[in-house]
């Protein structure tokens, strides 16, 4: 009788690997289909254009491609049976003014380590590689800034949109999708080492010196997510962290 149990139970766990193994597998299939999706249609990653398009392009370009990622992710887990609350992490919003707080808090921590590390990536660039110039990084940077409404406050409104549509569809997908899945597998430190360096290289259109960043904010939200195991507290500290680098920023803007 126990070497049954033994050996239903070590079918079980087989299955259940093999299942958590094909979520990372469809994950990797629906990441490359993004790259391609992104390189094809959207100006930041391949910049060519006949005339410089608007932000609301750039917003909708950027969300359909989040949406086409989230649907072949939905779509290759239906076969599986897999239950897409509980692997879009669904299950973890946590509706709560304790969690509410507590992303208010690390959004705040979050904020306290990008100022800095931001100011000093320009200071480590000219010391490190002074003769560095990127033409692309610089179309990039020329498109967003002339992307944007002349309005100030249209702008802030749009890159507000933008800052929360990243803060819910990147949390969904990197930390309750990808890193739910990673935790499965793998160690702890490993599963946060790959989903940082996955969640870090869509950024890389930025120039490498740009996506230090979000690389930072890859391991930061990565942490919070695992600590905490809410997807409330990784979203809210995430557009919290933007929103403080907005609000600094168009403050800057009105007294220059």
């Amino acid at each position: 009788m126990n070497r049954i149990n033994k050996h239903n139970l070590s079918i079980s766990v087989n299955v259940v690997n093999m299942q958590d193994i094909h979520h990372l597998l469809i994950f990797l299939v629906a990441y490359a289909f993004y790259f391609l999706l992104a390189y094809k249609i959207d100006p930041r990653f391949s910049p060519k254009y006949t005339s410089p398009p608007s932000f609301y392009k750039l917003l909708g370009i950027s969300t359909i491609e989040t949406i086409i990622m989230l649907l072949v992710l939905a779509i290759l887990n239906l076969p599986l049976g897999t239950n897409l609350a509980t692997i879009f992490g669904l299950n973890r919003l946590h509706i709560s003014c304790y969690h509410f707080l507590l992303g208010l808090i690390a959004g705040v921590l979050l904020f306290i380590i990008y100022f800095p590390v931001g100011m000093f990536i320009p200071i480590i660039q000219r010391k490190l590689l002074p003769e560095y110039k990127s033409e692309r990084e610089e179309k990039v940077k020329k498109l967003i800034f002339i992307s944007l409404p002349k309005s100030r406050r249209k702008a802030f409104t749009l890159l507000l949109i933008a800052s929360l549509k990243a803060a819910i569809f990147e949390e969904i997908i990197f930390r309750a999708y990808l890193l739910g899945s990673l935790l499965t597998i793998t160690s702890p430190v490993i599963a946060l080492i790959v989903q940082t360096f996955l969640f870090f290289l869509p950024h890389l259109y930025q120039g490498i010196f740009n996506a230090i960043l979000p690389f930072i904010g890859g391991i930061v939200f990565g942490l919070i997510y695992y600590l905490t195991g809410s997807l409330t507290v990784v979203i809210i500290s995430h557009f919290t962290g933007d929103l403080i680098g907005l609000i600094l920023q168009s403050i800057m803007m009105k007294k220059g």
